[in-house]
């Protein structure tokens, strides 16, 4: 991620027809969502599976563009949703930042504001379900860029009106709390968005000996200056001049006191706002992996992550030992329980992770190749690659690993034996191979 680049997501708790979901994967944003209109075949598992898969192919398909320009990413996105399911209606928007050149896509409703030079309006919409129909657009980037991407269902939630006057803070954390109570109050789990700002954020001046000054109350302030004025020398008062100098004084603290207390009570609204965001999204997260756990370890393991990084990301912002500060705590010891449930170490204490693996097609059956690298991805080996073997007749699985990983022939050869035979299994694989191991599914 550019260091110019600032962002900050939105996304409302999914309901039994309805899921969401913002997506980020270096300078590629993405929003999406699901609605079920009807039963779903039998072979879609939900919603939320439907839909992380095809995040996970959009990450696919674009990072293995060589170079990404308008028509390059929006092949990839084409070949994403080429096959899309019955009785789901889809929004989709992504934006992908190229040098200071942002390119826009979206179907199915999906839409993009931007705000530039005070002004708001829409830089893409979408009104074609088709993925051979998709909208797209792109322009060049200027400095303080404040850039939404969105699904329909935001657009019908947030008005313009709403949206122009929250994208006056200067921060997409800011926004995002200030959009946060409309999204949840509206209950509809198609709703996601994110928030972009393009330009350098101004770092906060500190004193010239590198120690941050105090920071006082307007009340206390108010009560320094007029310390400082009473310990004057030579000034004298009189009864009624002593009578006002006292009203006053109470008067100002009252006035001071009142300040103080709706600045505090804003600043503790924020703090509530911004909880509701990081917890109701790190917890969705986190029931998200548990449902998966005996489903999709992999997919339960991204889940889990997620939750782990919001929750570090932003455990930071609230008061030690304060109520949301131990929530947060109590909610990432839990994800940390969850993670380990899924973890890719072996009992052995092997990490199936460290282990970049190509799964080729030998047989000539079409998806093969594809049904063993995800077998493979949920036991937590980094699965890289997969394509045709360089010829069709082999029979069973062979496995080739490089002599210096061979400590994971057996381990490959035991995940993999629970739905294949294994034909043969060596660590004779050349050391000039793309990745530490290679796979061929046989007939």
């Amino acid at each position: 991620m550019e260091n110019n680049i600032s962002f900050s997501k939105i996304v409302a708790t999914p309901t039994l027809n309805s899921w969401s979901q913002a997506y980020n994967a270096g300078k590629l944003f993405a929003v999406l969502s699901l609605e079920k209109t009807a039963e779903l075949p039998q072979d879609i598992e939900s919603l939320n599976i439907h839909g992380k898969d095809l995040l996970e192919r959009l990450e696919q398909e674009f990072f293995t563009i060589e170079e990404k320009n308008l028509e390059s990413i929006k092949i990839a996105i084409s070949n994403t949703f080429r096959n899309q399911i019955e009785n789901v209606n889809y929004s989709f928007a992504a934006g992908a930042f190229v040098n200071n050149i942002l390119y826009l896509f979206a179907l199915g409703s999906g839409l993009a504001y931007i705000k530039r030079d005070g002004n708001l309006g829409v830089a893409l919409s979408s009104v074609s379900i088709s993925p051979k129909d998709i909208t797209s657009s792109s322009g060049f980037l200027k400095e303080a860029d404040l850039i939404v991407i969105a699904t329909d269902a935001f657009s019908k939630t947030i008005t313009n009106d709403d949206l122009n006057s929250s994208l006056n803070d200067t921060l997409p954390i800011e926004i995002a709390e200030s959009l946060a109570p409309s999204i949840h109050k509206a209950e509809d789990g198609r709703i996601s968005a994110i928030v972009i700002k393009y330009g350098n954020t101004p770092v906060e001046e500190v004193l010239d000996e590198g120690v941050e000054p105090p920071v006082l109350s307007p009340f206390q302030k108010y009560l320094i200056l007029l310390k400082s004025k009473l310990k004057r020398p030579n000034i004298r008062f009189n009864p009624t001049k002593k009578l006002f100098l006292a009203l006053t004084v109470v008067i100002g603290g009252i006035l001071m006191f009142s300040i103080f207390s709706t600045i505090q009570n804003q600043n503790n609204a924020r703090m509530r706002a911004l909880f509701a965001q990081v917890y109701s999204e790190a917890q969705k997260e986190y029931d998200e992996g548990q449902s998966l756990v005996d489903l999709n370890r992999s997919l339960a393991r991204e889940s889990f992550l997620t939750a782990q990084k919001i929750l570090n990301d932003n455990k930071d912002k609230f008061p030690e030992k304060s109520k949301e500060a131990v929530q947060i705590q109590d909610l990432l010891k839990k994800v940390e329980t969850g993670l380990a449930q899924v973890s890719p170490v072996d009992e052995s204490g092997l990490d199936r992770s460290k282990l970049s693996v190509s799964v080729q097609n030998g047989s000539g059956v079409e998806g093969v190749a594809g049904k063993a690298a995800n077998i493979l991805k949920e036991f937590g080996y980094n699965v890289v690659s997969t394509g045709n073997a360089d010829n069709y007749n082999y029979q069973g699985i062979t496995i080739k690993v490089k002599d210096s990983k061979k400590e994971f022939v057996d381990l490959l050869k035991k995940d993999l034996s629970k739905d294949y035979t294994i034909s043969s299994a060596s660590s004779d694989l050349q050391s000039t191979s793309t990745t530490d191991a290679l796979i061929i599914i046989g007939k």
